[in-house]
């Protein structure tokens, strides 16, 4: 009789855990472009994610897939993505959208709706972001994405496929730059050194070109996620000392 009433007990907490979300759906644009109509989209997709990520794989994939379409609106529509780029989640934030980003709305869409504050958000909006590159890049639509992500077999498979691609030519890359052991020496008897490019946005380059001495200038770089072979910058900062100390 008690393990009885253990397992019915254990079975009404199961049921307890399951949140009940509304269906996600597409809104249309005139709906997006109403005051307050993105942000209403944007926060329903934060709260879908995360109740939907521990019930069905079929309802999962369709809150993903309307992520992806919220993320094509913005990259169509300016206005939407100005208003998306001016959201108060953005402020103090290094790494934050500007006006000439909409086309990596896909990776902003997903790092505002998984919690910007939280680690392990914004390592699933990551794992998100790279399962959906290729169909970005090919332009599939978004009413397509529910069954091509089944067909990849998942958000894991598409993630680790996609990669495993960029590790690949990210090594070829590196292999292209490195010289050879047998490299002959320029006429100066120096090898050529090793060199990696780091692409900056305008706005990093303005901040560089107006350090004046004797301040000191750093810079966070880090690999750059559609090119593993080149790095990016994150951030400029600069002071009277440098940000760290010798060990």
């Amino acid at each position: 009789m008690g393990n009885s009433l253990k397992r019915k007990v254990k079975h009404r907490r199961r049921r307890r855990a399951v949140q009940r979300v509304e269906p996600m759906r597409f809104p249309p644009i005139d709906e997006l472009l109403q005051q307050g109509g993105l942000n209403g989209a944007i926060d329903d997709l934060g709260r879908n994610l995360g109740a939907l990520g521990r019930q069905h794989r079929r309802e999962h994939r369709k809150a993903i897939a309307c992520g992806y379409y919220l993320a094509r609106m913005l990259q169509a529509v300016p206005d939407l993505w100005r208003d998306f780029c001016q959201r108060l989640e953005w402020n103090d934030k290094p790494s934050k959208p500007k006006l000439e980003d909409s086309a990596r709305a896909i990776e902003f869409v997903f790092r505002i709706s998984c919690g910007l504050d939280s680690t392990v958000g914004q390592k699933k909006a990551s794992k998100l972001k790279f399962a959906l590159l290729d169909a970005w890049e090919a332009e599939v639509s978004p009413v397509e994405i529910s069954d091509w992500l089944k067909r990849q077999g998942g958000i894991e498979k598409a993630y680790k496929a996609r990669r495993t691609r960029l590790a690949a030519a990210g090594e070829k890359s590196s292999i292209r730059r490195n010289p050879k052991p047998d490299t002959m020496p320029d006429d100066h008897g120096v090898a050529p050194p090793s060199t990696f490019q780091i692409l900056a946005s305008k706005e990093h380059l303005a901040a560089i070109n107006m350090i004046k001495a004797p301040l000191f200038t750093w810079i966070y770089i880090r690999r750059s996620d559609e090119d593993p072979s080149k790095f990016e910058i994150d951030h400029v900062g600069k002071s009277d000392t440098l940000p760290w100390r010798k060990p």
